[in-house]
């Protein structure tokens, strides 16, 4: 936003013709999607009524699903943070991945880390954090900003992008406005990264309290699910009213966000498997170590002094 304030910076935005048309296209396109998907869920009114009560239930009894989630994680293998606010959650962070030596991180896509201004954070203390998902990354390459809580780049045609492809990611390279050849320069320039880069980032859809699962979809609140499983430390990101009671509670939820056309990755703890001696391996389909880093703003971690 302009420092003149938004509405000086609206007027001009609303002066751009060529904004104006990619807004539009956009969101028509956005909304009829949307209008598809309702009508053909004829119970879409009592999965948002269900979903409202499945956080109610989890709200009503946090500090107890919070305790219950910090034992199922560690008793995974897993470790977690509690962060007061998103300035220790981002040093939470930072430390994690300056601990590996790592001068840069996967980010996936989040809204649970963009909230808290996590990628500012990391860079200030000389870590890198690599956007992963397509319209992150064609903002960050071009030192933009998002214009959509869902779709980043709403603002942006696919001849501006292949414009900004070939002035960094694709030099020299003669693109096309085509989505897959965009989208093959993109994957080109971040399969290095995924290979060598250390650490993972993401938010999540959810933390089921009972068994200390990660629950990850796909969508805007976690991003591109597959990245997690690459890395060999991940670290995930969850604000407390993400955390469900139960898996049950979990599915219902998913279902309400019609999350299960979707493919859904549930991690609980490190990878982990075992041969045919029942000998456990670690990090063999997936990372190592695994921390969960739980923000909830102006509440205290669980009190475990003796005369709690």
């Amino acid at each position: 936003m302009s420092r003149t304030g938004f509405p000086a910076a609206a007027k001009v935005a609303l002066a751009d013709a060529q904004l104006r048309r990619n807004v539009g296209k956009a969101t028509t396109s956005i909304r009829a999607k949307r209008a598809t998907v309702v009508q053909e869920l004829p119970d879409w009114q009592a999965l948002r009524d269900a979903g409202a009560a499945i956080k109610a239930r989890a709200m009503a009894t946090l500090p107890e699903q919070l305790e219950r989630l910090e034992a199922a994680v560690t008793a995974a293998g897993g470790t977690v943070h509690w962060a007061r606010d998103g300035a220790e959650a981002n040093a939470i962070v930072s430390r994690i991945a300056r601990g590996h030596g790592a001068r840069e991180v996967i980010k996936v896509k989040s809204l649970a880390t963009d909230e808290i201004g996590l990628n500012d954070a990391l860079a200030r203390d000389g870590v890198a954090a690599i956007e992963t998902d397509l319209a992150e990354l064609i903002l960050q390459l071009a030192g933009d900003h998002p214009s959509h809580i869902l779709v980043p780049a709403i603002h942006r045609n696919r001849a501006e992008i292949r414009a900004l492809f070939e002035r960094t990611i694709a030099r020299g390279e003669i693109l096309t406005t085509a989505p897959t050849a965009l989208a093959d320069a993109a994957r080109r320039h971040l399969r290095e990264k995924f290979m060598t880069v250390p650490v993972a980032v993401s938010g999540a859809n959810f933390a089921v309290a009972e068994t200390g699962t990660i629950v990850l979809d796909g969508s805007a609140p976690c991003g591109r699910r597959a990245l997690t499983l690459v890395p060999d430390h991940y670290v995930c990101v969850v604000r407390a009213d993400q955390v469900v009671v139960d898996v049950p509670d979990a599915i219902a939820a998913l279902r309400r966000m019609d999350a299960t056309r979707r493919p859904i990755t549930l991690v609980s703890g490190p990878s982990a498997t075992s041969d045919i001696e029942l000998e456990r391996v670690e990090g063999v389909h997936g990372p190592r170590m695994l921390d969960v880093v739980v923000v909830r703003p102006r509440a205290r971690e669980p009190d475990r002094s003796p005369d709690a």
